[in-house]
């Protein structure tokens, strides 16, 4: 196994969690976005609206539950 570099020893362990702690906030934004643009698409054509909003659903749950676990495993590990 390979030893960390000098680089990165100097960012701390708040440094990294605050890293991933924004990552979520910015995907929990983009996703606020994204079902905003659905919902207004709904309004204006019933059929395709549902299908955007069936079609960016999973990826957008993925996403902003994938920055959130990233959050929690970090901060539950380098916060101790």
């Amino acid at each position: 196994m390979q030893s960390e570099s000098e680089v990165s020893k100097g960012i701390s362990n708040e440094t990294i969690c605050g890293y991933f702690y924004i990552l979520f906030i910015l995907s929990a934004v983009m996703a606020a976005i994204v079902l905003l643009a659905d919902i207004y698409a709904l309004a204006l054509n019933p059929r395709t609206g549902f299908v955007l909003m069936l079609r960016s659903a999973p990826t957008v749950v993925l996403a902003v539950v994938n920055s959130l676990f990233l959050y929690v495993l970090c901060s539950r590990s380098l916060l101790k």
